[in-house]
């Protein structure tokens, strides 16, 4: 796994573990498994891929929770 991992960008770290996530997912979770070594460096890439659309967040009372766009339904059931 390491081996990908160094051939990928942070984007594209961060875009491939929130494809595989079927729960929105806070920054220390996707910095830990993307191996991104920074909690403010993962936190401004997930920032950049919301404000181009490329995936959902919020901003909760502590922190961030993201998800890939479409993939989780924000309506009450």
């Amino acid at each position: 796994m390491k081996e990908v991992l160094k051939d990928l960008g942070y984007r594209e770290r961060i875009l491939n573990h929130l494809n595989g996530s079927d729960r929105p997912q806070d920054i220390e979770k996707i910095r830990v498994s993307t191996e991104i070594g920074n909690w403010n460096t993962c936190l401004k890439h997930c920032l950049e891929l919301m404000i181009n659309r490329e995936i959902e967040g919020q901003k909760t009372s502590k922190s961030w929770v993201f998800w890939k766009k479409g993939k989780v339904s924000t309506s009450p059931k």
